[in-house]
Order: structure tokens, then sequence, then C-alpha cells
């Protein structure tokens, strides 16, 4: 916006930008992913709380339900994860969230593991050190 604009077109702007901090928030997240794995092996995983906690780490998740669906041809079985988060979290974040939650899992399922950068190679001082909480 440039003090020279016209001031119809000042007003859209300031109220672009006003409409832009104050977007509603959302608290539900949903979304699928194929997972190579019989139901009872990802029902099993997902039922375990330590495996569980792990999953939605970071999330700040009021409830979390899972779906396992139809074999889809050799990808594998569609699981559908919806979460409801505790708080509001900015517009498309609590798919985000959903995401990372559902990509951890698939992880999980298929190779036995959720990734994560600890013992990564970097630049930081503490680099391969292992947080402690």
């Amino acid at each position: 916006m440039t003090p020279d604009a016209p001031v119809p077109r000042r007003l859209a702007d300031a109220a672009r930008t006003a409409l832009a901090k104050v977007r509603s928030s959302d608290t539900t997240g949903h979304r699928s992913l194929p997972i190579r794995r019989e139901p009872e092996e990802i029902l099993a995983r997902w039922n375990e709380p330590q495996l569980r906690a792990a999953i939605l780490e970071g999330i700040p998740v009021k409830d979390a339900s899972i779906e396992v669906g139809e074999p889809d041809r050799d990808w594998g079985r569609t699981v559908t994860l919806d979460l409801e988060l505790s708080k509001a979290v900015p517009d498309m974040h609590a798919q985000a969230l959903t995401g990372k939650a559902v990509r951890r899992l698939k992880a999980l399922c298929e190779t036995g593991e959720i990734p994560n950068t600890d013992f990564n190679p970097s630049a930081r001082d503490d680099a391969g050190e292992r947080a402690t909480a």
C-alpha cells in the first residue's frame, strides 16, 4: 500500500490486512494415507498407549480416532485419522498437524519406528546428543 494510493484502495488494503490477522481458527483435522499392513496390525499399534503418545507427540490433541478402510490396489489400506485439537490453530495448521500424525503412524506400521532427527549431523554444537527432559 502506497501513501498516494486512492482512498478506496487504501481502505481495501487495510481491510484485507485486518481480516488476515483475525481469520477463523480450526480445531479439527482429517487426513488419509495408504498403509501397507493388515488392519489388526495398524489398530494394534494405534491402540498401544506408548505408541499413540509417540505418534501424537507435540500435537495438542483433545481426541483422536482412526478408521481403516478396504485395500486400495497394491497401495495398502486407506487409514483416515481424525483429530480434535485442544486449542485452535490458525488456518490449515490443524490439517498439517493431522497429516504429521498420520505420516508418523504410517512410518511406524511400515518400518517399525517413527522417524526423527535425533543424532543427525548438523552445525549445532549439541548435534548427536539426545535431549533430556
